[in-house]
């Protein structure tokens, strides 16, 4: 099922299927501003991450002695989340708890509710993750993955767009490669003069970026005059990843906020030592802000 909220600005849809945007349409102009899901690129949209961000050696992890497979980036962007309360003008949130089937990949209780909000132009996504136990610490990490619009992409062009990050200078990634792991090297950032990394196939030769330790706080793309603005996220993660398919020109560029990050090549660990892990205690419940994207366009 598909849900619609706008305002005078834009009209947002979000599907059920894993609470995930599908669209963003510039009301004034008619424009479709957000990623289309086209297959011959990549079938996604924007699916939230959780529990799990990224991959997990040999696609499982430890947890008191033993072990679970859980799938890369974890399940909910499978599951059919409901509405949590009613609706707003400009608002919606939609929620999904543990099953019999998640309990397999992952032992425990949850009530993972996800939040988007209007304000202008600017789309906003939190999530809140509620631990029901009375006992038990909840273990997890989790993320946005929204894919925007490439309004300049050519099949035959060098570069598709610029990315400009905040801060621009001092920045160090690492990679994610063999399933979906990170290695222990750090790579420079390939970025021009004016500190800005472009959007080609040999930004992403070497799979996404990943920027860790709360290095960058927003990510602005630019159109390929380098000037002109198509939007700016923000975000409260500690690690930013953007990404493209490997050696293949896209229409579009993920910027993703994470709570998370994969394990490290080599290593199956323990789930409540995966890098980054968020942990809510019996009863409590944890709010993330997953990104607040304004939209320029």
């Amino acid at each position: 099922m598909n849900y619609i909220i706008e305002n005078d600005c834009l009209r947002v849809t979000i599907t059920s299927l894993g609470a995930e945007v599908i669209s963003v349409v510039n009301k004034e102009t008619g424009k479709e501003l957000w990623w289309n899901a086209d297959p011959a690129y990549w079938a996604g949209y924007s699916p939230i991450l959780f529990p799990a961000c990224g991959g997990l050696w040999n696609g499982e992890y430890k947890y008191q002695g033993k072990t679970y497979k859980m799938v890369k980036h974890g399940f909910v962007r499978t599951m059919e989340f409901t509405p949590a309360g009613e609706p707003e003008y400009g608002r919606i949130s939609l929620g999904v708890q543990e099953t019999e089937e998640t309990r397999e990949q992952y032992p425990f209780a949850f009530n993972l509710t996800i939040t988007y909000t209007l304000e202008g132009k600017t789309l906003t996504c939190n999530a809140s993750v509620a631990n029901p136990s009375d006992t038990e610490v909840l273990h997890y990490q989790i993320g946005g993955h929204p894919a925007i619009m490439l309004p300049d992409f050519q099949k035959d062009a060098e570069v598709v767009g610029y990315m400009r990050p905040e801060p621009k200078e001092g920045l160090s990634v690492v990679r994610a490669s063999e399933q979906g792991c990170f290695g222990s090297d750090r790579y420079a950032v390939p970025q021009t003069e004016e500190g800005l990394i472009p959007i080609s196939v040999d930004t992403f030769h070497n799979e996404a970026l990943i920027f860790d330790k709360w290095q960058v706080k927003a990510m602005t793309l630019l159109r390929t005059d380098k000037k002109t603005e198509i939007c700016r996220l923000s975000h409260g993660a500690p690690v930013l990843l953007v990404w493209q398919m490997t050696d293949l020109l896209c229409p579009y560029v993920c910027v993703e906020p994470w709570y998370g990050m994969p394990d490290r090549i080599g290593y199956s660990v323990e789930l409540d030592i995966r890098p980054y892990s968020q942990h809510a205690m019996p009863g409590q419940v944890s709010m993330h802000n997953l990104w607040d994207i304004e939209f320029c366009l």
